[in-house]
């Protein structure tokens, strides 16, 4: 391939072999979409159903794309959707390695060669269970219920946790009493539905939460958890699934209709 190409150097070298050049990674890339290219066409032939992996994390999974998925089938006749569900700090590098088609992510993850559509930008509230005959003396200062009362939270150190914890410290002084630690917003969720638990949400679950069973408390500093979200997609990938810009705009507007 060198001698095809005349000057370029594909190999990067240090007296041993390291690996490759900045060209010869640009032309696996190249040569990695002309590859899968040929197998959808070769599928095609074969009669194999093209397919459309999605990557998200478990709460867009089951609370947004499966109670909708007969949209998604609707505008993709012939093909076969396939969800993927995944950490968010995963989803670029699983849309980098080919694993999915379409990641919903935010924003601030991608880079500037994915295309993306926006879904809009998550609200979060503080929810709490009505039955608490504690809550009167939380309404000057919302958030100093989470460091006093018992606080269901996703668990780790992700960003919306460390954000938490950044406003707590600096409006209250304290951390929060994480009583209840949760692998996903659905697990805070049923937590919260215990009525044993306080717990930071998203807004599109609260239709769990009824007014008339739940506190649902706007805090001003909670607005700016969460970037804009968005779907997106490699810009090569719709030289041979070109289905995938019609899923993507239905997944739109899904998210739409939630926000």
């Amino acid at each position: 391939l060198e001698k095809f190409f005349g000057k370029v150097s594909l190999r990067k070298k240090n007296g041993n072999l390291q690996g490759l050049s900045p060209e010869g990674e640009e032309l696996a890339r190249i040569a990695e979409n002309f590859l899968t290219s040929m197998q959808g066409f070769q599928d095609r032939i074969h009669g194999i159903k093209p397919s459309i992996n999605i990557g998200a994390g478990e709460t867009f999974l089951t609370s947004v794309l499966l109670p909708n998925f007969s949209n998604l089938k609707r505008i993709s006749t012939g093909i076969r959707i396939n969800l993927c569900n995944l950490r968010s700090s995963d989803l670029s590098k699983s849309l980098d390695s080919g694993e999915t088609d379409l990641i919903i992510v935010s924003e601030k993850r991608l880079g500037r060669n994915e295309r993306r559509l926006y879904l809009g930008r998550l609200n979060y509230k503080l929810y709490a269970p009505l039955t608490w005959d504690k809550l009167k003396k939380y309404q000057k200062e919302p958030l100093s219920m989470i460091c006093n009362e018992p606080y269901a939270s996703l668990s780790g150190s992700g960003k919306r946790r460390s954000h938490i914890e950044q406003i707590v410290d600096s409006k209250i002084g304290k951390t929060p009493n994480y009583e209840l630690e949760c692998s996903s917003l659905i697990e805070v969720l049923q937590a919260v539905k215990s009525n044993c638990f306080c717990g930071i949400l998203p807004t599109f679950l609260a239709k769990d939460l009824p007014l008339k069973h739940y506190k649902h408390i706007t805090i001003k500093e909670l607005t700016e958890m969460h970037g804009k979200l968005a779907i997106a997609w490699k810009k090569e990938t719709s030289h041979f699934k070109p289905e995938i810009q019609s899923v993507a705009k239905e997944i739109q507007i899904i998210f739409k209709k939630i926000s």
